[in-house]
């Protein structure tokens, strides 16, 4: 029976990772045979635990069904924190949006303005869905700080001096009376855009570049989240790529995110126009100042704007070419601000260095694209956070009540 479950569990997470599989991919994947699929597959479905889509005939004949999690184990609620309000969404296992609601909130203020920013915002998100707070199985939160997972706590958060050492995890714990997993917002946002585009699908073995007010990623290998010893793998933002460059946040020199960030952006046009650098920029209003105001100048050939975008790329174009060298991986997607700004530049400077930095192998099995603009999808990243506790969960009580 114990081996019989261990077949069953590999199956289940082989699914889980995956929109969708079909049966002949778990015999290819373990080397069983059809009937073993048969029935641990069954098992599964007769559990609840996946679901199995009724076969299509096609003019070629009958397609093969496909597996999936059942979207139904568990509802599931986001929490984006950033510094200027919370974004939630409640979702089902699969990431499907069922309601959403925001909160503004200042996180310079403290921890408490978040939490109660958290609360509102969970509370308009459950009244969007029709879904009271009991059905809630797990939330999932995405935070931009400097994170010790393991132990739930924010160690510091550029710009919100207050933030350092918040047991965050423990506090929305008790704020919601449920379980909470934390992680950083740039892996919550490539988890969701992974789990939300088809088309990347079958790249087993790819990168997700965010690029926000900070430089973030999330690498999936064989198609499964990596997160590293203390669960924090990804943190390309703050890797050296020039140590006599600009201080970054971390109290390092010459980071990606010193170059790439959207604040070293605009860090970088604010000090040239307080230099007296001409600028069509100087019409614009600080408060409006924007990366997609600074990209838009950029494109009509503003010097200042053009410098600016031109050393972001130049230093993401370098980050990824590392990591194409080294990790190298079938697909590189890039996203956030950033990439939506300054898409058609940003991807024809990322790709000219990989194709510069690489070695020829590396450069040409390597696809590099654009995220599709897709709403609320970090948010929803937030909630596929829980979704693997939730997994877990329904797994373990399948198991024990078959015993």
């Amino acid at each position: 029976m114990r081996r019989a479950h261990r077949l069953e569990e590999l199956i289940f997470w082989y699914v889980f990772d995956r929109p969708f599989c079909v049966r002949n991919d778990l015999g290819r994947q373990f080397g069983i045979s059809p009937a073993t699929v048969s029935r641990a597959v069954s098992a599964l479905v007769n559990d609840g635990l996946l679901i199995e889509t009724s076969a299509e005939v096609a003019s070629t004949g009958r397609k093969p069904q496909s597996l999936r999690i059942n979207p139904e184990i568990a509802v599931l609620l986001g929490l984006d924190i950033q510094l200027d309000g919370v974004l939630a969404v409640v979702t089902d296992m699969a990431g499907t949006l069922l309601g959403r609601g925001a909160a503004p909130c200042d996180a310079q203020e403290g921890a408490e303005a978040v939490l109660t920013a958290s609360l509102a915002a969970a509370g308009a998100a459950l009244e969007d869905a029709e879904i009271d707070r009991s059905e809630i199985g797990h939330i999932g939160v995405g935070h931009s700080g400097d994170l010790d997972i393991k132990n739930g706590v924010c160690v510091s958060w550029a710009n919100a001096a207050s933030w350092r050492s918040v047991p965050i995890r423990a506090m929305l714990e008790s704020a919601f009376g449920m379980g909470v997993t934390i992680d950083d917002r740039s892996r919550a946002l490539a988890l969701a855009e992974r789990r939300t585009s088809p088309e990347d699908w079958d790249y087993p073995d790819a990168l997700y570049i965010v690029c926000a007010s900070g430089i973030g990623m999330g690498f999936f290998v064989d198609g499964r989240l990596y997160r590293g010893a203390s669960l924090g793998g990804g943190e390309i933002g703050h890797t050296v790529i020039d140590s006599n460059g600009p201080m970054c946040r971390c109290g390092n020199r010459g980071c990606v995110e010193a170059f790439a960030g959207s604040v070293a952006i605009l860090q970088q046009v604010r000090g040239a126009l307080a230099s007296g650098t001409p600028s069509s920029l100087r019409a614009v209003p600080d408060s409006e100042l924007s990366i997609r105001t600074v990209a838009a100048a950029a494109r009509q050939g503003d010097a200042v704007a053009s410098l600016a975008i031109e050393r972001a790329v130049h230093a993401l174009g370098t980050a990824v070419a590392n990591l194409v060298q080294v990790l190298n991986p079938s697909l590189v997607v890039v996203c956030g601000q950033l990439a939506r700004a300054a898409g058609a530049e940003m991807l024809a400077g990322v790709r000219r260095a990989v194709r510069a930095q690489c070695v020829e192998t590396a450069a040409r099995s390597v696809e590099i694209r654009l995220a599709r603009p897709k709403k609320d999808v970090s948010a929803i990243g937030c909630a596929l956070l829980a979704a693997e506790a939730e997994a877990e969960r329904a797994l373990n009580a399948r198991f024990s009540g078959r015993e």
